[in-house]
């Protein structure tokens, strides 16, 4: 009988590792001209804007920490799982958390756009008869995280015979 499961591959686990640790870092913030510093997480919106735009929390919001969930279960199974299903584990894992980060950075890109700023760098915002705000926005570290864990995890599904620790 074949065994499915054998050592672990350290650079699925280190991929899953960084998607983990990049659910708890900001992946976007906004500083406002007199309101502050607004940071924007995969699961919810922390700070002085949302009594601006009036919800801490969008409908897609859920679904993006079940997609990198997922990403961090595929893996640290696919480090475990040998041959060919380790390696579909943790190609899926890093599409999937590419998915993630560009849906991201399209719903920033929507939201920017409403206002008429830049998902980066300095901008004045405008919305309706308000009058015109500096915005800051920038891309913060979890954005970049995650996206080091998906090309982490596509260099762990390509070697993954080569990377497993025995």
């Amino acid at each position: 009988m074949k065994r499915w499961l054998s050592a672990f591959n350290i650079l699925a686990v280190l991929s899953g590792i960084i998607m983990a640790v990049a659910m708890l870092y900001p992946w976007w913030s906004l500083q406002i001209q007199y309101v502050g510093l607004t940071y924007v997480y995969p699961y919810v919106i922390r700070g002085p804007a949302t009594t601006i735009i009036g919800y801490r929390k969008t409908a897609q919001m859920p679904l993006l920490t079940g997609l990198v969930i997922g990403c961090i279960v595929l893996c640290f199974v696919g480090s475990l799982l040998r041959r060919l299903k380790g390696r579909i584990a943790l190609g899926a894992a890093s599409v999937l958390a590419l998915l993630a980060a560009w849906r991201f950075y399209e719903r920033a890109g929507s939201i920017a756009s409403r206002y008429g700023m830049a998902v980066q760098g300095h901008s004045i915002a405008k919305q309706g008869a308000f009058s015109p705000l500096e915005v800051s926005a920038r891309l913060e570290q979890g954005f970049y995280l995650i996206l080091i864990g998906a090309a982490l995890s596509m260099v762990a599904s390509v070697l993954h015979e080569k990377l497993r620790l025995r």
